[in-house]
């Protein structure tokens, strides 16, 4: 029996890792096109409800995952058109609860990526970033101790390009998105000392 769901595409879904491992398969090798898993796509409402309730793998493993095309667009821009407060500190988490996994799909594996030894400063979002931490130790006016910068860089340049503020404060929230909370409050603490 033929398998009629379409491919994995841009948005939102319910799956396992095995569940996105069998759609990532399907998507890069023709001959696989008829496996099924239990991914379920949901649209962005139903998403969000899920999400707020927790985020809590399902009976099958399953929890939320957001496939964004990796078509030259910024991710974190794309993110903000399907999960516009991602910056905004996860008040949905609860014990058992599960991050919002982000999948960047590549429409074919002949196209050029990022080169995978180019250094994470040297990223176009980033290279400004880093240029003005090296010259000042600050960034977009925040003062950012060596060890904490390719976590804050990445969050900054982010930041930005949602439009958000940059300060001690925003960088902290869009942080504990995926940081556990003891490195959250790790970061907060050394970034309000650098910058009382």
């Amino acid at each position: 029996m033929s398998s009629q769901r379409p491919l994995l595409s841009e948005g939102w879904y319910l799956m396992s890792v095995s569940d996105l491992e069998i759609e990532l398969a399907r998507v890069r090798d023709p001959s696989r096109r008829d496996q099924v898993s239990g991914a379920e796509a949901l649209s962005v409402a139903q998403a969000l409800r899920y999400r707020d309730a927790g985020n809590l793998p399902d009976a099958g493993g399953r929890s939320l995952r957001l496939v964004l095309e990796a078509d030259g667009e910024a991710l974190s821009l794309k993110r903000l058109r399907f999960e516009p407060d991602y910056h905004d500190p996860p008040t949905w988490k609860r014990p058992g609860s599960k991050p919002v996994n982000v999948v960047p799909l590549v429409a074919g594996v002949s196209e050029p990526r990022r080169d995978p030894e180019a250094a994470w400063w040297d990223q176009p979002d980033v290279a400004d970033l880093e240029n003005e931490w090296r010259a000042t130790g600050m960034v977009a006016g925040v003062r950012v101790p060596g060890d904490y910068r390719g976590f804050v860089l990445k969050t900054v340049a982010s930041l930005s390009a949602a439009g958000a503020a940059i300060t001690v404060e925003s960088i902290v929230a869009s942080l504990s998105r995926w940081l556990a909370p003891d490195q959250v409050a790790e970061i907060r603490a050394v970034l309000e000392r650098e910058n009382r």
